[in-house]
């Protein structure tokens, strides 16, 4: 053999090692701190999406079903770039023809020209597709295609509709968009532009119907012969012959799109021989390039392409020489032997599905259906992952449609296996991989798929996302955990009132209450968690969740509640931008809504952060805070345990931390008409404290002098004034003091209340008077778990804890006993239940014949306050259990 037949493969060889020694540099540039330019240049958004599930990864090499990262870590492609891998990465059949072509000198661009090249690749499409589609204009891409089958159909017809299917996708580009049936990718873009339709995809009476209401109107009608990024749905066997039959008799062109499924995908040269089919257009691109350049042709009958369309539309680089000889060389390797590959990708597909199927029937819960022909397979996943009843993020994510990127990030990282969900079709998980996919190839991907699908099933949210915290994979099979006998999953019914109720963990231990599965994972690992999921949300994922439903019975009505979280804990809320933290919680407010929610209840720290609901705007009497109830039963609980320990509240002197605040001021508002002193204590630190205090004590004391009759209402009733001289006064008489100093506040004081936004504690065991009676309304609590062990002479417990109806339990964890819930929650059920909405809590001056009317209600629902307790029960710090 001659070193000139050495020379092209030689160059090859050279070439692929320079390229791959300049990946390898530039992985290290971004990995060694020089910043990753796809970061900083190309799209940073979706760098951060994938950063946060682990999917950003820098691959170096690929070869057949192979990539390597720059650590040498090897990953099975199963994603395989959409269908454009038809023979994997690095194809050599490819790289040969391109290497030929630069060995003769074949100049590429040379418009406007005769173009043997693109010549001889169009009869060779022509040849092998269906029908007589025998003139092919070349293109880029596949959206490319889409908009130049728009073009020939409209010239051809002289008509402008074009008629395509509800979650059908054709390319992103304007005539293409306009085109694809999902709103969400349209928005911001101005389309759909005039005169485009769409019906349900599958269903030849919805044709029959469109075409039959607007005869003349349409000039074709698009379609996928297996929708892709839909869902990889098959229609019907038969399917696109009525609809070719029904085109026919209106006088309507039939376009394929073929970008996904043309050239060999579905174990068939093109899908539309599975019936048998031939379209008047025909889109192909994605194989065509061959894995190594981007390539597209759309075919379509002699006469459709008109002088109008051939002379008014060119392009500099379509059809030129090195992509024709590109697609000659992927027609070469689909024919050769008979079209030995194509055959081999449908037996890898029934191998695939009738896996991928016995996966299904072993894990029903997980996985709702398994579809596709060759090696073109969706995996689809339920949205209602019910874990025998088990609450946990999982359920969350399925909710949300997002378990198909997490398994995705899984199976990445742990298993090393790529795949990818549908861009429509959220919950159905892509398997397609290259034509040339091995049978062992196939075997390592169905293992992982077992692993990933039973990992799910088992509710081990631990083992799932534990890679995205740094976890090392656990080599134990998942085990199943224990389901609570009231645990359930209810679903709304008719004449159900609707509500739903915004949350978030108040700190890492409570992240717990969402997710029992998390107690493996310490507290940087929880929070390391909560950043990822933050980071996951975009304009079309919004970071709130879905944590949990109930119901909530009670005389003759029945309420159905979504209760909604915030992948941030209290802290973390408060460090949010204002606009940011108020953008996040309308998200979810949004959510509430659309889902149905006739009253969104404000739940911990979003009433806070969005200024107990005034800064959200525009919701009228749709949201309320709770912090009314919150109040009222606070208030009931304070009174109860005095009366029981005999405390006269007539000679008391009271401290109310969070004064300034809603909840604070009512509490204070309350009590200021009937203690002898009353110390209203702000935010250490806050600029404003002071004088917030002073604007919220006017309205305390003032209200106290109109109906008071402790010491306090009384001499401000007898002192004559009002406004701030009535709070001079009384400051001055020692009646009341304002201050910022907790500890102060509370040294002298027999009751003491907690309600502050600050999400830690303030106070600590040797801070309280002897037998004080502590109130703790903030959450997460400002007195320490540990105080009823340090100072068993106090009575301490939490505010606003009420009793659901007898025999109820909501059945969502938050953190309390079965039974019962917290005041603000309860709050949002009796609004929910009596239709009331006008009696929400908004802002910081709460109306007392609101409040009034809200605890009348909920006695007559069946609301109870609940026993005070040394501290509310928990599993984390022995707590105790009511008493």
């Amino acid at each position: 053999m001659t070193s000139e037949t050495h020379a092209p493969s030689d160059r090859r060889a050279r070439l692929q090692s320079e390229l791959r020694r300049r990946l390898a540099a530039a992985h290290r540039a971004q990995t060694t701190g020089a910043g990753d330019a796809y970061l900083r240049h190309v799209n940073p958004h979706l760098a951060r999406l994938l950063a946060a599930l682990d999917l950003d990864k820098h691959y170096v090499r690929g070869t057949g079903t192979e990539l390597y990262d720059a650590a040498g870590t090897r990953y099975l492609d199963f994603a395989g770039a959409y269908g454009a891998l038809p023979f994997g990465h690095d194809p050599g059949p490819v790289w040969a023809a391109i290497e030929r072509a630069r060995a003769t000198g074949l100049p590429v661009f040379v418009q406007p020209s005769i173009l043997d090249a693109a010549g001889d690749l169009a009869a060779r499409l022509a040849a092998v597709a269906p029908g007589q589609l025998s003139r092919v204009t070349f293109v880029n891409s596949g959206a490319e295609a889409t908009e130049i089958a728009i073009k020939i159909a409209r010239a051809a017809t002289g008509r402008l509709g074009v008629l395509s299917t509800h979650d059908g996708f054709h390319g992103k580009t304007l005539g293409a968009l306009s085109a694809t049936g999902r709103l969400d990718y349209q928005r911001a873009f101005g389309v759909p532009v005039p005169h485009f339709d769409r019906i349900p995809f599958g269903s030849a009476t919805e044709l029959e119907r469109a075409l039959g209401e607007r005869p003349g109107h349409y000039a074709m009608f698009l379609v996928e012969p297996i929708q892709g990024e839909g869902g990889v749905r098959v229609p019907y066997d038969g399917y696109l012959g009525d609809i070719r039959r029904i085109c026919d008799r209106h006088g309507v062109l039939l376009a394929f799109d073929e970008v996904q499924t043309g050239l060999g995908r579905t174990g068939r040269m093109f899908a539309a021989e599975h019936d048998g089919a031939a379209p008047d257009i025909l889109t192909v691109a994605k194989a065509l390039g061959g894995g190594v350049l981007p390539m597209g042709a759309v075919l379509c009958r002699p006469e459709m392409a008109t002088e109008d369309f051939a002379l008014r539309h060119t392009s500099t680089f379509a059809g030129n020489a090195l992509g024709a000889r590109v697609g000659a060389a992927v027609l070469d390797e689909l024919l050769r032997d008979e079209r030995a590959v194509i055959r081999s990708a449908e037996r890898a597909g029934r191998l695939l599905l009738d896996g991928l199927r016995a996966i299904a029937v072993r894990h029903p819960g997980v996985i709702t259906d398994v579809r596709g022909r060759g090696l073109l397979i969706g995996v689809e996943l339920s949205g209602d992952i019910g874990l025998g009843g088990r609450q946990g993020l999982i359920g969350s994510i399925a909710d949300q449609a997002n378990l198909a990127m997490v398994l995705t990030s899984y199976l990445l990282n742990v298993q090393r296996i790529r795949l990818a969900p549908t861009l429509f079709g959220t919950r159905v998980l892509r398997v397609e991989p290259p034509l040339t996919v091995e049978a062992q190839e196939c075997e390592t991907f169905l293992a992982a798929m077992e692993s990933a699908i039973a990992t799910v099933a088992a509710g081990d949210t631990a083992r799932l996302v534990g890679h995205l915290v740094g976890r090392p994979p656990e080599s134990d099979p998942p085990a199943r955990r224990p389901v609570a006998a009231s645990a359930r999953n209810p679903r709304p019914r008719g004449g159900d009132r609707r509500f739903g109720f915004i949350a978030h963990p108040l700190d890492l231990d409570s992240l717990l209450d969402f997710d029992p599965a998390l107690e493996v994972f310490d507290h940087g690992e929880r929070a390391a968690l909560l950043t990822r999921m933050a980071q996951a949300a975009s304009v079309l994922n919004p970071a709130p969740f879905l944590i949990g439903t109930g119901r909530i019975d009670s005389v003759g009505d029945c309420a159905y509640g979504e209760i909604f979280g915030l992948p941030y804990t209290a802290e973390g809320l408060l460090r949010l931008p204002g606009p940011e933290a108020v953008r996040l919680v309308r998200e979810a407010v949004d959510l509430a809504l659309h889902r149905g929610a006739d009253i969104v209840g404000l739940g911990a720290y979003s009433s806070i952060v969005t200024a107990n609901g005034m800064a959200l705007g525009g919701y009228a009497d749709r949201i309320t805070t709770g912090n009314s109830f919150t109040a009222a039963a606070s208030l009931d609980a304070i009174r109860r345990v005095c009366e029981e320990r005999g405390v006269a509240r007539h000679d008391l002197t009271a401290a109310v931390l969070g004064g300034g605040g809603a909840i604070g001021r009512t509490i204070a508002r309350a009590l200021a008409r009937e203690v002898r002193v009353l110390r209203m204590v702000g935010r250490a630190g806050a600029t404003d404290a002071v004088s917030r205090l002073r604007e919220a004590a006017v309205a305390v004391c003032e209200r106290a002098a109109a109906s008071g009759e402790g010491p306090l209402a009384l001499a401000a009733r007898h002192s004559g004034r009002t406004g701030t001289a009535l709070v001079d006064f009384l400051l001055e008489h020692g009646h009341l003091s304002l201050d910022t100093d907790p500890v102060g506040a509370a040294r002298d004081a027999e009751v003491v209340v907690a309600a502050t936004s600050a999400p830690r504690t303030l106070l600590a065991a040797a801070d309280f008077a002897r037998d004080a009676v502590v109130c703790d309304v903030a959450q997460p609590p400002n007195i320490p778990a540990d105080i009823a062990r340090a100072r068993p002479d106090l009575t301490v417990f939490d505010g606003g804890i009420v009793e659901l109806p007898a025999g109820h339990d909501f059945g969502v964890r938050y953190g309390l006993p079965p039974g019962l819930t917290y005041a603000c929650m309860a709050e949002t059920m009796v609004t929910a239940l009596s239709g009331e909405r006008e009696l929400s809590s908004l802002g910081t001056d709460l109306d007392d014949a609101a409040i009034s009317r809200l605890a009348t209600l909920a006695d007559r629902h069946g609301f109870r306050l609940a026993r005070a307790t040394t501290w509310r029960p928990d599993h984390r710090t022995d707590r105790k259990e009511p008493r």
